[in-house]
């Protein structure tokens, strides 16, 4: 079985400078000849430029999921992306959404290095190898879990289990090289049929207790196409805020709304500048994705279509794919 590796740098790909600091310098092959190898895989190893993933762009993901489908429709039957940990989330939901359901597609990465004596490097990998060779579709494999990608988030900054799938859980446990289904993702494959996605540019915007709307507006005049104003509770901020939100609808300006919860769904329920005033307003709301995944949901959305289907673009992000089921 051939597959691919497709090495972009990060913690996994890291070495401390002379500063102790951490710069990605690892390639692919060195990454590799860490592991013991399935004999039934033959790998194609492809390196892009290490990156630390906080470095990156959504611009520079797409590009990253061009080089995953070029190697896909080239002969390998999956592939396994090395990644940074602090992006991975943006890249797994961008790579669903671009993507088939059923592509063979493992993102990995580690939160300490592969040099590192207590390094979870060489386990994430083996493990994201395993994942492929079982024809797990598009995943987020680290700590032993295989994550749906249009579901995998972040969920502390250091832990070797960083990462949850929330009210999802994960598709598989892995464990010594076996892979044990646990269940199947539902939701992805969005813009599946688009040859290079269009990424505009979409800031987000936090709001909390007495925030004021000055951050809005300044997006609205840095040029943002679009802004994910992360609301507080079920997706409500105050009066002077869903004023701004107003204002930057007016000026053409799609906003999204998530709660900074990181858990459950948004809904215009309150007013009082709450969702309902929000919704009112001309915003739209990101059902369940966290902040980052609805950043990626959003720019997606805007750059492939007009301002009248950018809602109903979003809303397919969140929502159950029906011919998956």
């Amino acid at each position: 079985m051939k597959v691919g590796l497709l090495a972009t740098g990060g913690t996994i790909a890291s070495r401390h400078d002379d500063r102790g600091a951490l710069v990605p310098v690892l390639r692919g092959e060195a990454l590799l000849g860490g592991i013991r190898l399935h004999p039934a895989l033959e790998v194609q190893v492809v390196d892009l430029e290490p990156v630390a993933s906080y470095a990156t762009t959504l611009t520079a993901m797409v590009d990253v999921v061009l080089h995953v489908r070029a190697l896909l429709e080239t002969g390998c039957e999956g592939v396994v992306v090395t990644h940074g940990t602090d992006t991975l989330e943006e890249m797994a939901f961008l790579t669903s959404m671009l993507l088939p359901l059923d592509a063979r597609v493992a993102l990995t990465g580690a939160q300490r290095p592969a040099g590192e004596a207590d390094t979870d490097a060489l386990r994430n990998l083996a493990d994201a190898f395993a994942a492929v060779r079982e024809g797990l579709p598009v995943s987020v494999v680290i700590g032993g879990l295989a994550i749906a990608g249009a579901e995998a988030r972040k969920t502390h900054s250091s832990a070797i289990d960083a990462f949850s799938g929330g009210a999802a859980g994960a598709i598989a446990l892995i464990d010594d090289d076996e892979v044990i289904r646990l269940s199947r993702p539902y939701r992805g494959a969005v813009f599946a049929g688009v040859d290079r996605p269009i990424v505009p540019r979409v800031d987000i915007v936090k709001s909390g207790a007495g925030t004021n709307a000055d951050h809005i507006d300044a997006s609205v005049r840095g040029g943002a196409a679009g802004i994910v104003l992360e609301a507080m509770g079920r997706g409500n901020t105050s009066p002077s805020v869903t004023a701004a939100v107003e204002r930057a609808v007016r000026a053409g300006v799609v906003v999204l709304i998530t709660s900074r919860t990181g858990a459950g769904l948004v809904r215009p329920a309150y007013g009082v500048g709450g969702g309902a005033d929000l919704r009112d307003a001309g915003a739209l709301f990101a059902g369940d994705l966290t902040t980052s995944r609805a950043r990626v949901a959003l720019s997606l959305a805007i750059g492939q279509s007009d301002a009248e289907s950018v809602e109903e673009l979003v809303t397919r992000t969140w929502k159950v794919v029906p011919d998956a089921c």
